[in-house]
């Protein structure tokens, strides 16, 4: 059997994870590797009209809390984001020969429910200092979104218009496209929670805060424990791109992010629903029936994905062009 079939619910938070190839360093922060990761994710947001609450980059992977519209507008932002960082850090930075990506993005739906979204805010908001890289939250020297979401700091990247520059030098030769002339700024907007959206800005931008503080007082805790120290920006900063960390975490990534046992089943019903009428409209398809009804909100087998009907703004929301 083949893939369980993508689908999730339609604006439902959502946290994915995008894991290096083979667990390489090769996105170990620096100047040039978090401007040009910023840049583009930047631009994905905007030509997609992406909602971001979170995001962190880890040198050998990434974690982004977002909310798309449904399976299509995900797999769009995501296509975008993870084509034009393996060309940008991965071809030109690293000159890294093989594919950066190792395999598909994983996404994992965050229920409603506070504490479960919260909870995953803090799981992102802990890298660094969770696993001895840095001692506080703000030391780490990559892509992180605490500071933007503390204080509104914003997060500015440098987008390349290689298309418009390999326009130039194909219409005018190859010294008429000069260095600088397509990089633009890029700015990433973070939003609240949606557990969080009634509360005033100052009111969501403290309880970030106060969790940031309690999580480097947990690691320093943790760090005393174990009698560890961290390993301080200047390693990570020269850590080698091209190593392979010697322990890789390989436990399975959940279903769904839940608080209660009664969100988690609820959730497990609706996906089960989706998945038993989806194979058994592969099975009709497999048959020959070329009307097989797919369930909405999935891709249906070499056949275009079927869109929400009843959620305004998600039936045929392909984002932005830009």
């Amino acid at each position: 059997m083949g893939r369980d079939p993508r689908y999730i619910l339609p604006n439902s938070l959502q946290h994915v994870v995008d894991v290096v190839a083979q667990n390489h360093h090769l996105l170990c922060p620096s100047a040039q590797v978090n401007e040009r990761y910023l840049g583009v994710l930047g631009r994905a947001q905007r030509r997609f009209d992406m909602t971001l609450c979170g995001v962190v980059v880890m040198s050998t992977h990434s974690h982004l809390l977002l909310r798309p519209r449904d399976g299509q507008h995900l797999a769009d932002f995501m296509c975008f984001l993870k084509t034009n960082v393996a060309k940008e850090i991965g071809g030109r930075i690293r000159g890294w020969p093989g594919p950066f990506f190792g395999r598909r993005y994983h996404s994992t739906t965050v229920s409603d429910e506070e504490a479960a979204q919260v909870g995953v805010l803090r799981y992102l908001l802990s890298h660094g200092p969770k696993e001895f890289l840095v001692d506080k939250v703000e030391q780490w020297p990559g892509v992180h979104c605490a500071a933007s979401l503390m204080e509104g700091r914003p997060m500015i990247g440098l987008w390349y218009d290689r298309s418009a520059e390999l326009s130039v030098r194909q219409r005018q030769g190859e010294d008429a496209a000069k260095p600088g002339d397509f990089v633009s700024q890029e700015v990433v907007d973070l939003s609240p929670l949606p557990c969080w959206q009634h509360l005033s800005e100052a009111t969501w931008r403290a309880a970030v805060t106060a969790m940031v503080e309690d999580i480097d007082r947990q690691a320093a805790v943790e760090r005393t424990a174990q009698g560890r120290t961290s390993l301080g920006v200047e390693g990570v900063l020269t850590q080698d791109p091209f190593a392979r960390p010697t322990d890789i975490e390989s436990s399975p990534q959940p279903r769904f992010h839940t608080a209660t046992r009664e969100a988690f089943e609820t959730m497990l019903g609706i996906w089960r629903e989706v998945v038993e009428a989806f194979y058994a409209a592969s099975a009709d398809l497999r048959a020959g029936n070329r009307d097989a009804t797919f369930p909405e909100g999935t891709f249906p087998p070499a056949l275009p994905f079927v869109p929400f009907s009843m959620v305004p703004g998600v039936s045929g929301a392909r984002g932005h062009p830009g």
